[in-house]
């Protein structure tokens, strides 16, 4: 049950609010579908290779607004107009754009004439509905996502060394130094607009002024409403129809909860628990994507025709129904809050087996700008049904506590985010008694950068360490040509001396008492397969004991469910030769 499964993003509610519509995958084909709100029917609105989304976000398809027409954006066909008569599809055709290029977050205008799309997270484009030539709206910023359109076309725009969440824009807004903007948006009446920036410190949903409330307001929060913009299609926080309630989320320490702003009255309503992800509102129905430690993803709907006593229904549950089985769902852990002290306070996440051995996984996120919120993660379930306690490390430069910590990072990737996890480690040994001939470090990309140098800068701490695609020559990632963030390497790295200290490779005399298991794809462009070998030879040369498994076909992040399952299998032998030796 840790391969991947049914999956659905981009959830959107009908114009109407009877329906709503998602992008449902299986990892080898893809559908858009939409399910009646009282749970009575669904329809396939279009299964030709539509774009999936990326987890609780989307960027897939729109509705027009008399909820009759959609538009959905495709692998292969460009952007596709549905239309729909008596709720079934009644004809489609492409519009007019490149179909050789990507494309991403159709928006229609508030004339319901022209489609605006983002191309290749670079440019942003517009078409008229009617039979119209496409035409270029915007490419003069290095790079552009989320299309948005009111009279006319916007999205958020920024250029190299940043990247969107260091410092970013509202296309047509001056840019403000030291800002990062995201998820501009519109009611769906396309009177009222906002967006979410981290002008306070941290990133909050800002709402400018119109004739419902006339002056701007920020709903002003300790907690984060967005997470840096990885993709297309975040949507943390929307509108109701007319513009005079907003729904946004709140990053409470990893945990989530959604909430309701009225802009009338300026209360606030706590709607429901758990992470949730696109977002969207249509009369009294308002749907997300919603999960927790404890919840697979699942499609919720709530009612809000009175926001005291908000209904919540669940529309779509996706996931295996094994997972629902009461021997299962004993091994289901909500994890505590925890902060280890040092340089300064770094925040984790402890779930403690129900049968525990002793064991500890500590687990390093990617990015390095990121975060695991307390979402679903059946990998998790996986080795707690085995007896480990996993800690998820949130070191400098992760996400979800506010810029200055985000920020906090640059220049000192691969040390500070070390010094975190090791001093992590040192909490969970002296306060939780976990011992350090039973704790494995973990972590991908990044987070197998983190890992790697953990266990360099003290040995003592851990039994081993199990990467995937680490980062391991941070010299080669400081002159990396990778189009997305290749850029940005120096910020996070700083001199080039210094990155050459950092890299895991340059120290394998310090890992040559750890062992270490790597899994690495042959096709990975964001950290190449050298990588890993540059490490297995290093290690290998000082005596060292390490393992790499490379996976053909594979990139930076593995698909197939054979090596998926080969993965579990060969780290589950490492861990219990380690367990083992520690008796």
């Amino acid at each position: 049950m840790c391969l991947p499964g049914i999956e659905i993003t981009d959830v959107l509610v009908r114009p109407g609010g009877q329906w709503v519509s998602g992008v449902v995958s299986d990892g080898a084909s893809a559908v858009l579908r939409m399910w009646a709100i009282d749970g009575s029917s669904l329809v396939d609105l279009f299964s030709d290779a539509p774009s999936r989304g990326r987890g609780l976000s989307g960027g897939v398809h729109t509705w027009a607004d008399d909820g009759d027409v959609v538009f959905v954006a495709t692998d292969a066909r460009g952007i596709v107009e549905i239309n729909l008569r008596n709720d079934v599809v009644a004809s489609e055709r492409s519009l007019a754009f490149d179909v050789s290029r990507s494309w991403s977050t159709p928006a229609i205008d508030y004339m319901n004439r022209t489609v605006f799309a983002i191309a290749d997270w670079k440019e942003l484009w517009g078409c008229e509905i009617a039979d119209g030539v496409p035409f270029v709206a915007h490419s003069d910023s290095d790079f552009a996502l989320d299309a948005i359109a009111g009279v006319d076309g916007s999205c958020i725009v920024w250029n190299r060394p940043d990247m969107a969440w260091t410092q970013s824009a509202v296309l047509l807004e001056s840019s403000t130094s030291g800002v990062a903007a995201q998820q501009p948006r519109f009611s769906r009446n396309k009177e009222s607009f906002g967006f979410i920036d981290d002008s306070t410190g941290v990133a909050n949903v800002h709402i400018l002024g119109d004739h419902i409330v006339d002056p701007n307001i920020s709903i002003i929060d300790h907690c984060e409403h967005g997470a840096p913009t990885w993709g297309p299609g975040q949507r943390t926080w929307c509108f109701n129809t007319d513009g005079t309630r907003v729904a946004y989320t709140r990053n409470e320490d990893g945990y989530s909860s959604l909430w309701v702003f009225d802009r009338v009255t300026g209360s606030r309503h706590r709607i429901g628990q758990g992470v949730h992800g696109c977002v969207s509102w249509e009369g009294n129905t308002l749907a997300a994507l919603r999960t927790g430690a404890r919840t697979p993803q699942q499609v919720v709907v709530y009612q809000l025709s009175n926001l005291l006593e908000p209904r919540r229904t669940v529309l779509v549950r996706p996931a295996d129904a094994r997972w629902f089985e009461p021997d299962i769902e004993v091994e289901l852990v909500e994890p505590t809050v925890e902060q280890a002290p040092g340089d300064v306070e770094v925040p984790y996440r402890l779930y403690r087996a129900h049968r525990p051995h002793g064991g500890l996984i500590c687990w390093v996120h990617g990015g390095p700008n990121d975060q695991w919120q307390v979402t679903f993660r059946s990998q998790f379930t996986y080795w707690l049904s085995r007896g480990f306690a996993i800690a998820v490390v949130d070191h400098r430069g992760s996400s979800g506590h506010g810029r200055d910590f985000m920020m906090s990072l640059n220049g000192h990737w691969g040390e500070y985010d070390a010094i975190d996890t090791a001093n992590v480690l040192r909490h969970l040994r002296s306060v939780h008694g976990y011992s350090s001939a039973t704790t494995i470090v973990m972590g991908g990309s990044a987070g197998g950068l983190t890992a790697l140098n953990t266990a360099v800068s003290d040995a003592s701490l851990c039994a081993g360490v199990v990467v995937k695609y680490p980062v391991v020559d941070l010299v080669a990632m400081l002159h990396s040509d990778d189009p997305f963030e290749g850029h940005y390497m120096p910020t996070l790295i700083g001199a080039e001396n210094h990155a050459s200290e950092r890299s895991p490779h340059n120290n394998a005399a310090a890992l040559r008492g750890t062992p270490v298991l790597v899994f690495h794809g042959d096709q990975d462009h964001s950290v190449p397969l050298i990588h890993s070998e540059w490490l297995r030879d290093a290690i290998t040369a000082v005596g060292g004991t390490i393992r790499l498994e490379v996976f053909v076909g594979e990139g930076h992040g593995f698909r197939n469910p054979v090596n998926i399952a080969r993965e579990f299998a060969v780290t589950e032998e490492f861990l219990h030769a380690l367990m083992k030796n520690a008796r």
